[in-house]
Order: structure tokens, then sequence, then C-alpha cells
């Protein structure tokens, strides 16, 4: 997941060397910033708001979901009910578990973005790529395969004995979301799960510190049981994410590299030119 940081050298000059840039000064460093996160929150104001107005077909969404489970007991896989019952044994872990899928989802996307931008902006605008990319694939998915939570199934009749234990009460965390951006059916791919598994990506690509390491397996491992515990995605769900957001690193990192390949060509330094063959009355 990481990528060459060119932000800070200047092209390669005659000789071949490649020398640095001048330091930003504090307040461009601080515009930059500014600049990048602001696109940022912008482009997910617009991808939230395009994900809730996605049309809900909830019969589709159902029997999708249905055909999901069907799947996953195919190929022996179907642990959710189990996972989730152990899981909120307690009301300790089933708060925990509401607590890590409400809040942890933004606070780890932004605090691996904000390290990634500090060790090397275009390592974060691989990430930040990576992220826009999955999001068009993401409302594609959303309107045209909408699929719905497994926490909604017994409401339409099908009883797995999943729990829903964010917004069926009895917990003291509130997740509710503006009718403008909430949508009940967009359970595929899960980004809950996917985007945090790409920034534990980032974090293992870019650093070799052991504790970092470990931090960023936790955050994605505590993600991915908090969305069983909670019914909110299938395992499939979260496969599909993933899948998805493997893609669309891919997609980005190919897309930086023709960016850079392109920057490259248009300031590389135009070598001297050849010296003219000298005229016929000239001594050699």
């Amino acid at each position: 997941m990481s990528a060459r940081d060119r932000s800070t050298t200047r092209p390669a000059s005659a000789g071949g060397v490649e020398t640095p840039a001048p330091p930003l000064t504090a307040a461009k460093r601080a515009r930059l910033f500014a600049r990048d996160f602001g696109i940022v929150i912008a482009v997910m104001v617009v991808y939230f708001i395009l994900r809730g107005q996605a049309p809900g077909h909830d019969s589709f969404a159902v029997r999708f979901t249905e055909e999901l489970i069907k799947f996953e007991k195919w190929f022996h896989v179907f642990w959710e009910p189990d996972i989730q019952k152990w899981s909120i044994k307690y009301h300790w872990s089933r708060e925990t578990a509401n607590f890590i899928y409400a809040y942890g989802h933004f606070p780890a996307l932004a605090s691996v973005g904000i390290w990634l931008w500090f060790r090397g902006r275009n390592r974060f605008m691989l990430l930040r790529n990576t992220l826009f990319v999955s999001m068009v694939i993401g409302l594609v998915f959303y309107y045209t395969l909408p699929a719905a939570p497994p926490r909604l199934m017994a409401h339409y009749g099908y009883n797995y004995g999943f729990v829903d234990t964010i917004f069926g009460g009895h917990t003291a965390v509130d997740y509710a979301q503006p009718s403008l951006i909430r949508n009940d059916f967009a359970a595929v791919p899960s980004f809950h799960f996917g985007w945090i598994a790409v920034c534990t990506a980032a974090v293992w690509a870019n650093t070799r510190n052991k504790w970092l390491w470990i931090l960023a397996f936790l955050m994605s491992a505590l993600m991915g049981w908090a969305i069983i515990a909670t019914a909110n995605h299938l395992i499939v769900d979260m496969v599909i994410g993933l899948i998805v957001l493997v893609g669309s690193w891919y997609i980005a990192l190919l897309i930086q590299r023709r960016s850079e390949a392109r920057g490259a060509a248009a300031t590389a330094v135009t070598p001297p030119a050849a010296p003219s063959a000298p005229n016929s009355g000239e001594l050699l």
C-alpha cells in the first residue's frame, strides 16, 4: 500500500541526481493539509448522500441476503448466529461491540490518514484514491444489488436468531442517521470492514514498528468481530468488501504511477544538443 513519495524532491538534474525540494513553510503545509482532507470530507459527503438515495427494493434486498446465507451454509461457514450469541451474552460485551461498530470506524480512518499524510503525502494519496475508487464500486452495488443486513431478516419473516443490538433498544449507543444518508440495504459490500482492513494494510506497508502492526491488526479484528456481534453484516459481505478494496487499491496504484510518470516526463530536463558536424573547411 506504499508508494514512493515525490512531494519532497525535485526532478532529476541533467546529471541524473534527484535533488531535495525546499521544505514547505508551516503555513503552506497547513493549507495543503486542509485542502487534502477537505477534499476527502467533501467526497465522503457526496458519497453518503448518493448512498442514502439508492432505491430500497426491500423484497429484493431480503431475498438477496437469503441467497447469501444459503451460500454460506453450502460452504459450512454460516457461523454468525453462534458468534453473535456468544458475543452478546453479557451486557458489557454487547455494548463494546455496539460502541466499536458505531464509533470506531471514522476515527480509525482519520487516524491512519493523518499518520500517512505526515509520513509522505503520496502514501496518503494512494489510500485516499483507493477509498474513492471503492466508493464508486460500492454505489454500483447499492443501486443494483441492495442487500439487507442480518439484523433485519427477522423483521421480514426470516428468523435465524439474529438480534438487532444497536437499533433494537437496550443500548446507550446512539447510531441514528439523518434520512438523507441512511440506507438500510447497503450491506454489500461491507466497507465497515473493507475500509478498516485497507487501513491495516497501509500501516503494515509503511512502518516496521511491530507495535503499530499489532495495533493495526487489532483494528481490523475488533471491527470484524463487532460487525458480526451487532448483526450488521454476514461474513461473505466482509469478504466482498475486502475484494472490492483490493481491486480499488490496484486501480488507485495504476493511476498514481501513471500520474507520476507524466509528471516526471513533463519536468524532465532536455538533454544538451549534440555538437554539429564540422564544416568541410574546418580543421578536425
